[in-house]
This record gives C-alpha cells, structure tokens and sequence, in this order.
C-alpha cells in the first residue's frame, strides 16, 4: 500500500494533541503539508514547535463561521481529519440542556460543519476521516449525550462515503488509549494500563497505534465507508 502523502495538504481540527499531534506527525514523516488547528492558541504553538514549526489554525469546530474561516484561505485540501471534541459528563438528567446541546455541537455538528466547509475543496483521492468513540457501542451512566454523538458520527461516515464520493469517508473508533482527553499523570497511566490489561493483546492502546489508522484511513485508496475498531479487541468483552 502506497504511503506517501508528498506534496499533498491534510487538514487536522485538534492537532494540537492527543491523536491528531501523533497524526500530524505521521503525515510530515510521509511528505505531507499538514495545518493543526484548535481552539488554544498555547497548545498550538507548543504543538507546532514539537512537529517543527507545522501550519496552525484557531478554530471553534462548534462555532459553524469559525470552522468556515479556517477552510477559506484554501483552494486545495487533500486530506481531512478530525479528532476534536470531549469527554465530558453527559448524562441526560444530570447535565443543563445547554451543556448537552454542546456536547452534539463539538461532536456531531462540528464535524458536519468541517465536512460542509472542506469538501468543495477537494477531489477524487482525497478523505475524510472522522473520529468515535468506544462509549458509542457501549455506554455508561452519566455519559448518554456523547454516547448518542458518538453513535451518529460512526453512522455519518458510510453515508457521506456515498453522499461525497468519490471523497473517501471513513471513521476510527479507539479504545483504550492514553491521551489527554483520559488525564495526565501517574494516577491517569495506571488507570489507563489497568484498563489496558484486560483487553486480548494485553495492552492499552498509545497515539502512535492510531496515528497508524489514519495514515492508511489517507492512503488507501479502496477504503471508504468504514467504521474502524482500533481498540485491541476490546468491543468484544
């Protein structure tokens, strides 16, 4: 499978950690020009100069004007990606309407909001890939709104496969893995590893599994549709 991405332009809204740092990284390794863009203008430049002084962008993927004023000055995007949102408590009789109505604002309309303002300004070959979540198949107490986001973005991605193509849409669903999103610290590590012992490959997942994802979600051209399961089998526990 060809992996270069050379003299090609990917897009990552929250690229400035997690996930979509790791990406952004893995997408410079393999000749791309990539743009980070996030809504904190400290972390974006931190992120920058850990990639090597990459492209940035301040985007509220929330805000539908602000995610239109970060495609506008492109005429040409190859690649989309986005990792944005959180992880926050959602739970439906725990949480004020406007708090959940910002959680389906971040994850789902955010991401109908990037996809409307990109996809004019790409062509056959080029992707989009979306990002769930674990929680979207199997919920817990106090987490229902972005169970339910999750859930739609993971069903927006075959749709737009067929609405965009020949645009390639696709959706990685992590696992258990160690980003911001899940704590800093010792205490967040053990957690995480933990968490990580159960699963079949005995691990928990790191950045760099799922950077690898969205390197073959760009690349390989005969992918489109998909809901990817990077999760160290863990969906069938």
């Amino acid at each position: 499978m060809p992996t270069s991405l050379a003299g090609q332009r990917v897009v990552i809204i929250g690229g400035s950690s997690g996930l979509g740092l790791a990406t952004a990284a893995l997408a410079r390794e393999h000749g791309a020009t990539v743009t980070i863009a996030g809504r904190s203008e400290d972390k974006l430049r931190e992120a920058s100069a850990a990639l090597g002084e990459a492209d940035t962008a301040s985007v509220d993927i929330s805000d539908e004007s602000s995610v239109a004023a970060l495609f506008a000055p492109y005429d040409h995007i190859d690649h989309l990606i986005i990792t944005a949102g959180t992880l926050g408590p959602s739970g439906v009789t725990q949480q004020d309407l406007p708090t959940l109505q910002s959680v389906l604002e971040q994850r789902l309309w955010g991401a109908i909001y990037a996809v409307r303002a990109a996809a004019p300004k790409m062509t056959a070959g080029g992707s989009i890939t979306l990002t769930s979540g674990g929680i979207a198949a199997r919920p817990r107490a106090g987490a229902a709104m972005i169970s339910v986001a999750l859930a739609a973005v993971e069903a927006l991605a075959p749709a737009l496969a067929l609405e965009l193509a020949p645009v390639r849409v696709n959706c990685i669903t992590p696992g258990v893995v160690l980003t911001p999103l899940q704590g800093s610290g010792p205490e967040a590590e053990a957690r995480v590893a933990e968490r990580g012992k159960t699963l079949p490959v005995g691990r928990a997942g790191n950045v760099d599994d799922l950077a690898q994802a969205y390197l073959m979600a760009m690349t390989n051209g005969y992918l489109t549709g998909e809901v990817l399961h990077i999760d160290g089998g863990g969906r069938w526990l």
